[in-house]
């Protein structure tokens, strides 16, 4: 037996002993992706098409979970037959990757459907995430998957961006938390787990305009600190596999074709020793939207050159790799340190040993009872109360008007990137509709056409059997057969409704707005469910949909201002993939709940926190600005900038006096979210006031629930460095902790900081925690602070770079 194929080996050897026996076009090979459409086309000419297609193996084939978007067996069997081909007939049996997209689920029939991912960072609460992440890789791999495109790590900051949904926001810490919990729940153990390729490396969200893969305009030091720090987080507590290189170009460079971000950052700076692999046509755009190569092939090289490791959807430039290599443009040497990393991955998640599926247990692998209960336990979570004037909850026996868009929708609650979303994507792809901006299958299928080849989203959709379009024709009996219930249908259970939808979502057709305003007269509270929703065609955000303006699309607004007009008291609840910027609803509107994209649960949740049978608990992950003007508005932004802590002298009044048209304050700060109880926070206490650099800050205090119900508070830990030769940031989050509490009962926090959390680059661009003084701060948002105390770090400078910390400790005591 050859070596690399005995698992007695060190996965080392194993990888070793492969790439030694290897030929060129082998090694390149392993670094191409491609769509699995025409091979689920040519049904039981599949085998022939894979001996033609892939005589040196192949690395992955990627948007996998398509197979099998009517039917789990249908995927698991073909992947047995995919397999059987690469282990059983290529001269090295390779395995290959099957990879998709898997964020919010596994996206296809029979996978169990949670909330949009800005819906589980509104938990505050990673764990859930982790077991969230259980199930999607459990369902994944049983069909056999092996490779999820996700999380989303980026942090996201711009609100236009229509992306923010797939995000956890505009923090740093938190989105490395989130993130940390999501991966090592998909990975577990890696040979029964998924790996995880998490995206998008480096600065996605931050693009001029929040326009999907403009420039990005980030300095060195703000790259390392805020948006590569949950990547790098990710890696030290969580050992991502991959990670997926962002589109844009920085400082001049494409992100696939940047060695100093690509190499010099990823491997020399952060010491990552997994897989790059591109976005989605990543490379091919280089060629035909940044033109800074001259063919196809050559943005291949450029980008093998820069360090990215493996292209998709299509690696039909990779493929030409063995050229440079024997023109002696390209040293084999960086093929094998690729191959090597693709090779590492599949060794140690099992390919090798456990390349195919059990069939028989396919339908009891997939969604049940109790991991829907997960997926409602994560939406309910998620709810954030943004205003309540004392009309929340709903009183038992009111005349209740449910009017809006949203009311008696089942798909706009539910998340892009998910089945719906990837049902609707694909039938307008093959209807030829080329607003859908899927990027990588839209690319490949704007290149078929000019290359009058096979449409992929035709192809695919040749491949169905009637009866696969039978299963996924009614998306809304698909929803239903998941649990799903409008919020109009759940109200209705529960309260004497008027119903009336009022408007769409987008468009300028005013003609529903009287029969709305006449439900509303004749109801005691009016519900207005409103906002957006997501996905690649016909949505007001997603990949490719961004946003220039933060209202209420179509005629929604419009409508609002007709349903205040009649006296009546008026409850909000927001939709959709973003926030709104609504400052006039604020002030006219009795309550407000942000419900973003919670799921096929979305009905009863929301019903149960308007007629109190729960309680919100959820915070806002994001700063809502009162107008798009004010974006970029962030409330971690730096000291001498943004909407507070500019200072006081007559110069600060003169140069930062602030808008003219508009409040400078947010709408919502980061971390808001109400309660149908009261807290109280109490015996704040910092154990040392002077910690060496190189010690660990110890902050505690008491949290009681001081009204008459259970309920949830989010501890938050601030700091600010108020001493440094560089400018710091105004507050920064160091840790938090969600905590239950039944009414009367009283907890006590901890969090046990370590200094080598604090690190920044200094003026000379040392990574180091220096003497300092600085504020540490305890709160249940970024602007209600509760508590404050000073704290000295004394000592030598110290260099973290490659010791930082990621995660303050934190432990809740009941009884103290």
């Amino acid at each position: 037996m050859e070596r690399y194929k005995n698992p007695d080996y060190s996965v080392e050897e194993r990888v070793e002993d492969l790439i030694s026996r290897m030929t060129l076009e082998e090694k390149a090979a392993q670094l191409c992706g491609d769509l699995p459409f025409e091979l689920a086309k040519a049904g039981e000419k599949m085998e022939e098409l894979l001996k033609e297609k892939y005589p040196y193996g192949h690395g992955r084939f990627t948007q996998y979970s398509i197979v099998g978007l009517a039917d789990p067996v249908k995927i698991a069997e073909f992947t047995n037959r995919v397999q059987k081909y690469f282990v059983e007939e290529t001269r090295l049996g390779i395995p290959v990757a099957l990879q998709t997209e898997n964020l919010c689920g596994y996206p296809a029939m029979g996978g169990t459907l949670f909330p949009a991912q800005v819906n589980a960072g509104c938990t505050w609460e990673p764990e859930l995430l982790e077991e969230m992440t259980k199930i999607i890789g459990q369902e994944s791999k049983a069909v056999g998957i092996n490779s999820a495109m996700s999380p989303v790590i980026d942090v996201a900051r711009d609100p236009r961006w229509g992306r923010t949904y797939e995000t956890y926001g505009e923090d740093p810490y938190l989105v490395s938390q989130m993130g940390i919990h999501y991966i090592r729940g998909m990975q577990g153990n890696k040979k029964e787990g998924v790996a995880c390729v998490a995206k998008h490396f480096l600065g996605y969200s931050e693009t001029q305009g929040g326009l999907n893969t403009a420039t990005t305009r980030i300095n060195s030091r703000e790259l390392y600190e805020v948006f590569a720090t949950p990547f790098e987080a990710a890696m030290r507590e969580a050992d991502v596999s991959s990670v997926m290189a962002n589109y844009a170009e920085i400082d001049g460079m494409c992100v696939v074709a940047n060695r100093s971000i690509a190499h010099d950052l990823l491997r020399d700076t952060m010491k990552f020793e997994g897989i790059l692999t591109s976005d989605g046509a990543g490379i091919l755009k280089t060629l035909t939207d940044f033109h800074i190569a001259d063919t196809y092939e050559e943005a291949g090289y450029l980008a093998k050159k820069a360090g990215t490791d493996t292209e998709i959807p299509v690696g039909a430039s990779f493929a030409q790799l063995p050229k440079y290599v024997r023109s002696g443009q390209l040293e084999e040497a960086v093929l094998d340190e690729s191959v090597r990393r693709v090779l590492k991955v599949k060794f140690e998640y099992g390919l090798f040993e456990n390349p195919y599926v059990d069939v028989e247990k396919i339908k009891t692998a997939m969604s049940n009872k109790e991991k829907n209960e997960l997926s409602e336990k994560i939406a309910a979570k998620s709810l954030v109360l943004l205003k309540n004037n004392g009309v929340l909850p709903l009183k038992r026996g009111i005349k209740l008007a449910v009017v809006g868009p949203h009311a008696d929708s089942l798909r706009y609650p539910v998340s892009g990137y998910t089945f719906p979303a990837y049902v609707e994507m694909l039938t307008a792809g093959a209807e030829g509709d080329e607003s859908v901006s899927f990027n990588g299958i839209a690319d490949e299928a704007a290149k078929a056409k000019e290359d009058e080849t096979a449409n992929p989203f035709a192809a695919f959709f040749s491949a169905l059997t009637e009866e696969d379009k039978d299963k996924i024709g009614d998306m809304n009996s698909v929803l239903r057969s998941m649990g799903a219930a409008s919020l109009k249908d759940v109200l209705s259970e529960r309260f004497e409704v008027r119903y009336a939808k009022g408007c769409d979502i987008i468009g300028t057709d005013e003609s529903g707005i009287p029969e709305a305003v006449k439900a509303a007269e004749e109801s005691d509270i009016i519900l207005y469910a409103c906002g957006g929703n997501s996905g690649w065609v016909n949505v007001t955000g997603g990949e490719g949909k961004d946003r220039c303006r933060l209202d209420l699309p179509g005629v929604q607004q419009k409508l609002l201002e007709a349903l205040c007009a009649t006296g009546k008291k008026v409850v909000m609840v927001l939709y959709g993939p973003g926030i709104f910027a609504v400052p006039w609803a604020c002030e006219h509107v009795d309550g407000m709940i942000e419900a973003f994209m919670p799921g096929p649960s979305a009905g009863r949740v929301i019903a149960d926190v308007l007629d109190g049978t729960a309680n919100p608990g959820g915070k806002m992950t994001m700063t809502v600005p009162r107008s798009v003007g004010q974006v970029p508005v962030t409330y971690n932004h730096r000291t001498g900038s943004g909407y507070s802590g500019a200072g006081s002298t007559a110069a600060s009044v003169i140069f930062s006096g602030g808008y003219v048209d508009e409040d400078n304050q947010p709408l919502f700060c980061f971390g808001h979210g109400l309660s149908y109880t009261s807290f109280e926070l109490s015996d704040f206490r910092v154990k040392e006031t002077k910690v060496p650099t190189d010690g660990q800050i110890s902050i505690s205090c008491k949290i009681k629930n001081i009204g008459n119900q259970e309920g949830d508070e989010v501890i938050q830990l601030y700091y600010h460095t108020k001493k440094a030769h560089v400018v710091r940031p105004v507050k920064q989050l160091a840790g938090f902790k969600r905590i239950s509490l039944a009414a009367g009962e009283e907890k006590k926090v901890t969090f046990l900081l370590d200094t080598a959390q604090l690190g920044y680059y200094n003026e000379d661009m040392e990574f180091v925690v220096e003497p300092t003084v600085m504020d540490v701060m305890i709160g249940t948002s970024a602007h209600d602070i509760r508590f404050c105390e000073e704290v000295v770090l004394f000592g030598e400078k110290i260099d973290v770079m490659g010791r930082r910390s990621y995660c303050c400790g934190v432990k809740c005591e009941k009884n103290f």
